[in-house]
């Protein structure tokens, strides 16, 4: 089970540990590069698709690793020629659920802590990078969901 936890609430930096052990850290950037991390020796990108709501996990030599679906209710990512269907099963984004070829539940993504500054991932039968890019992934989607309000809160306000 991967635990990320952000290092100060304010900041956007990220440390991202499995079963208690240091993993990886990353920092949620603003723009179209949504994160960049090393796993294992290895640096991988996710790259974030602005006006399509789709992301990538590029490796090292820049090529595609997985992929997402524009991530809504229900999303798909797709590594290996494998398609992995997730749904969202709470409220404000705060738990999305990997799904098995029947749609049954099989692993979780989780946003906890207070101000949601802390997120579980535990998706089974997932290497550790794509787990990381899954996390990545739903946290960036609460990032710019929490940003859209903010701008709307702004504009009806006549600031």
């Amino acid at each position: 089970m991967l635990h990320a936890k952000r290092n100060d609430p304010p900041s956007r930096q990220y440390e991202i540990t499995e079963d208690g052990r240091a993993l990886t850290a990353f920092s949620l950037r603003r723009g179209r590069v949504g994160a960049r991390f090393t796993l294992h020796g290895v640096d991988y990108l996710v790259r974030t698709h602005r006006f399509s709501g789709s992301y990538e996990l590029l490796g090292a030599d820049g090529t595609a690793v997985a992929t997402t679906d524009r991530v809504r209710r229900s999303w798909h990512m797709t590594c290996s020629g494998r398609v992995i269907p997730f749904s969202r099963t709470a409220a404000a984004d705060r738990e999305h659920t990997m799904l098995d070829d029947g749609g049954e539940r099989v692993g979780a993504i989780r946003l906890t802590g207070h101000l949601r500054s802390e997120a579980t991932a535990d998706l089974p039968g997932l290497d550790s990078g794509l787990q990381v890019f899954a996390l990545v992934v739903v946290l960036l989607r609460r990032r710019r969901k929490r940003a859209a309000a903010a701008v709307r809160g702004a504009s009806l306000s006549g600031g």
